[in-house]
């Protein structure tokens, strides 16, 4: 919005940008200056443009999250009064009352991945989009991580159903019909759409940045005006990227790996649900074909590992000796399944994390 603020309105603006607590988005100086995780970003803060943070959802540890843990997502369960909508409002409100205005409000839509694979309750997002689109802010939705169908093809309303209820009910999705972007399940449009990994398949590196017409226009203009965005990469435009990247899409669009990635988040989400009868889970985090598995000293308490512990390093090393790969972030183990999966392959991989945690701390079961 500062590029844009200055070519058509010819202000200049001090930017100003408000990003999520925990955020990660890449590491570039811009990309790092709205990072809020220490351990990636402490070293670099000096180097780093100002930016302000703001409470995500965490629910399953949020403050104004009053409830009593029980065996289920702590979105589902959660007694609060949209406390962190409130958060957002109030940081706005506070940018006003200086006489100025965030350039822009950057998120992950649905998922926050670096910070523990937090996700969003349903409507969060919706809110705090309209918040920053009243305070006359862009919306800058990074969706490295949560686009391409990653975030399930359905969108959320039409995926409201029981846990056990069409868990094996043969997929008739269209194309018409599929989310391919985690912003689109709540009807958020953002001004800029981040997007990587999945736009290749993971074959080559690739990225791309989407903008709406208006961003666009701003850039747009006379050759003396030097409007033209005068920043780029040696690869940008990667014809061989760019060929894998449409290939890639054809894939991803056809009705049949559509039919195929819903039964695969249905077996997904069948497999998860037999982990919280273990002591050692605390919560269970699920956003299409990304989950988070918390683990905790004690669920009924929350009470979580402390990190010399090593506790979810532990378990994904006893699950690379059972052949299935992934890593923890913390007491977190991660676990985004790729779309070429079978129902068998999620068995395997749900059951080598049910053996790790049981190998790791015991095979004793909540009562």
């Amino acid at each position: 919005r500062f590029s844009v603020s200055r070519n058509k309105l010819k202000l200049e603006l001090q930017p100003r940008f408000l990003s999520l607590d925990g955020a990660y988005h890449g590491d570039t100086l811009g990309a790092v200056s709205l990072g809020h995780i220490d351990l990636f970003h402490k070293a670099f803060r000096k180097l780093l443009f100002k930016t302000d943070k703001v409470m995500s959802p965490y629910c399953y540890r949020c403050p104004f999250n009053r409830a009593k843990p029980e065996r289920a997502d702590a979105r589902e369960y959660r007694t609060c009064n949209w406390e962190c909508v409130g958060l957002v409002e109030k940081k706005f409100s506070a940018q006003k009352k200086k006489g100025n205005s965030y350039a822009a409000f950057v998120f992950e839509p649905l998922m926050q991945g670096a910070a523990g694979m937090i996700p969003q309750p349903a409507g969060w997002l919706r809110q705090t989009a309209e918040i920053a689109r009243s305070h006359g802010a862009l919306l800058i939705a990074d969706e490295v991580m949560t686009g391409f169908g990653r975030c399930g093809v359905e969108s959320r309303e039409s995926r409201v159903e029981s846990r056990t209820s069409r868990a094996s009910r043969p997929s008739t999705l269209d194309s018409r019909l599929s989310t391919p972007f985690a912003s689109h399940h709540e009807g958020v449009q953002p001004d800029l759409l981040c997007l990587a990994k999945g736009l290749t398949g993971g074959y080559l590196p690739m990225a791309a940045t989407l903008t709406t017409q208006r961003v666009f226009d701003a850039f747009l203009g006379e050759y003396h005006e030097f409007k033209t965005f005068f920043h780029g990469h040696s690869f940008t435009g990667n014809q061989l990227g760019a060929s894998t990247a449409l290939a890639s899409l054809e894939i991803l669009q056809s009705r049949k790996s559509l039919a195929a990635r819903a039964n695969l988040e249905r077996a997904f989400a069948e497999e998860l649900e037999t982990l919280w009868t273990i002591p050692q889970v605390g919560d269970v985090r699920r956003v299409g074909l990304i989950a988070g598995i918390e683990l905790v000293k004690n669920w009924r308490t929350r009470e979580p590992f402390a990190l010399r512990e090593r506790a979810g390093i532990r378990v994904c090393e006893a699950m690379a000796r059972r052949g299935v790969l992934t890593r923890p972030i913390g007491n977190v183990i991660v676990l985004m399944p790729p779309y070429c999966t079978t129902r068998e392959q999620v068995r395997r991989m749900i059951g080598a994390l049910r053996d790790g945690i049981a190998e790791t701390f015991g095979s004793e079961r909540r009562k």
